[in-house]
């Protein structure tokens, strides 16, 4: 598995590219992108060929589980955890799967936009 605070990290061959794109805050930035890594098990947020976050997960049936979602480091306080969090549940809604976020920062971001609650696995 690459170190994922290795700013130089790219995405593997293997990734899923939904092509799901999130907002860049920078009009100039790079447009970012949030894309399924079912070999590593995790949702990423990439801002071009940089990685700018991650959310682990394992699946269980059509439930995903969400233990931990994190923000490298240096890219922390600019809201980039709730870009991946907007676009993985994009991800899984286009594919008919549901979420338990066992995250405080996950249950939290779904607790607060109601449009995801449909989301969540019961």
């Amino acid at each position: 598995m690459a170190d994922v605070h290795d700013p130089g990290v790219v995405a593997p061959p293997d990734v899923i590219d939904h092509g799901i794109m999130a907002s860049p805050t920078d009009e100039h930035a790079s447009p970012f992108r949030v894309t399924e890594n079912a070999h590593d098990s995790r949702f990423e947020l990439w801002r071009g060929d940089e990685l700018v976050g991650y959310a682990l997960y394992h699946q269980h049936g059509d439930v995903v589980i969400v233990p931990h979602v994190e923000t490298i480091a240096r890219h922390r306080g600019n809201g980039y955890g709730a870009q991946l969090m907007d676009g993985l549940l994009e991800i899984i809604a286009a594919d008919g799967r549901t979420i338990t976020p066992l995250c405080s920062f996950a249950a939290g971001h779904i607790r607060a936009n109601a449009d995801h609650h449909a989301l969540l696995a019961r």
